[in-house]
């Protein structure tokens, strides 16, 4: 019993170590030792195992204040490459990045219908593509993750997307056959909060709002992913502001989601006005057209009231918000933060996204990297 605890607190510091050093980008042994409070002699060994394997790189590029440069770590980013999808409503968007999370290409791909066959052999075809075109490496493709709008349960098996009708969908097996890689299904909401909490890694308790033509989040608490017993604990566009609102795709009435998504403020503005888009919503607003400027509010007050009882209820330090209305109307948020905020609940603060539309994406892209780290340290 000895033996293996000393070899999982082995395989631990490993990971402890390359995290850092991703999260750090260039770090010297010696500030490596600092920041993971690992001594120098464990940190010089597993350093010498990485670089063995081939997972990190060093270079002489590092600031002196006498004497010779130290020599910086780095990740050996190129060594493989890692594929991330977001499927939404109407477009699947992908991106391919190197192990650093630099994007090294992006596709787009309009649904032209929501049938999943057809969205499916689309996706196929174009992943084959991407590994046609990408350089070799030594480990090549590592992962797939995909970001979904929708319910995902613990073992990856997409329960219900409404949007597109899609019930109890194994897109998993059907990749890992094909592919042979590890694959990776997530909630776009959950995604968010991942890369969003990378970012802002003091916070222990977050919410992360994502609000497009359909609204989700993602909830850490104590600094891990909250999924809840089902996995959709974050499903908040379903979380009902008015008992006898409007029907929602759900089968229920009065959802967030039916008042605060973008497609429910084009349906809200179009009966006053003929709006083709939420990005000439946003430039009627601009104009201070008094139809945009009202359905400004309409969107603000029920999107306070959703926020609010989301507050008591997780009671989180800092809400990020992901929605182009809020960031394209900076007067937006000082309303929506005068409305939500009360003594009593003292959050921290209310943030924008720095992510915005790709934060599912890179929350995705992490995924692949640290489950390929772990994979190979923990062998």
């Amino acid at each position: 019993m000895e033996i293996r605890e000393t070899k999982d607190l082995r395989s631990l510091n490993k990971i402890k170590i390359i995290q850092s050093i991703l999260y750090k980008k260039q770090i010297s042994r010696a500030d490596l030792s600092t920041f993971t409070s690992l001594n120098k002699a464990t940190v010089s060994v597993i350093v010498k195992e990485l670089l063995d394997l081939r997972l990190i790189e060093e270079s002489t590029i590092g600031d002196s204040t006498g004497g010779r440069k130290p020599i910086i770590l780095t990740i050996n980013e190129d060594i493989g490459y890692v594929i991330a999808i977001d499927i939404n409503i109407t477009m699947i968007d992908i991106i391919v990045t190197n192990l650093s999370n630099k994007i090294l290409s992006s596709y787009s791909i309009k649904n032209e219908d929501n049938n999943f066959e057809t969205i499916f052999n689309n996706l196929f075809s174009l992943i084959h593509k991407i590994q046609n075109v990408m350089p070799s490496s030594i480990y090549n493709l590592v992962g797939i993750s995909l970001a979904v709008r929708g319910v995902v349960d613990l073992n990856g098996l997409i329960k219900f997307i409404p949007q597109l009708g899609w019930k109890n969908i194994d897109i998993r097996s059907k990749l890992e056959n094909e592919f042979n890689v590890p694959i990776y299904i997530e909630n776009d909401g959950n995604l968010s909060a991942m890369a969003e909490h990378k970012l802002m890694p003091n916070y222990n308790d977050m919410l992360v709002v994502d609000i497009d033509d359909v609204i989700t989040s993602g909830i850490i608490c104590n600094s891990q992913l909250v999924k809840g017993f089902l996995g959709f604990a974050n499903a908040i566009g379903h979380h009902v502001i008015n008992c006898d609102g409007k029907q929602c795709t759900c089968g229920k009435r009065g959802c967030l989601e039916q008042y605060c998504s973008n497609l429910a403020i084009l349906s809200h503005i179009n009966q006053s006005l003929p709006v083709k888009d939420i990005e000439e919503f946003v430039n009627l607003v601009k104009e201070e057209n008094p139809y945009a400027l009202s359905t400004l509010d309409y969107f603000i007050d029920h999107l306070a009231i959703g926020l609010t009882n989301l507050i008591f209820i997780l009671n989180c330090e800092v809400i990020v918000l992901n929605s182009y209305i809020l960031r394209e109307i900076p007067v937006a948020m000082q309303k929506l933060h005068e409305k939500i905020f009360l003594p009593i609940t003292r959050y921290q603060d209310l943030y924008l996204s720095k992510l915005g539309k790709k934060a599912p994406l890179i929350g995705a892209c992490n995924i692949c990297v640290e489950q390929f780290y772990k994979s190979i340290l923990t062998s």
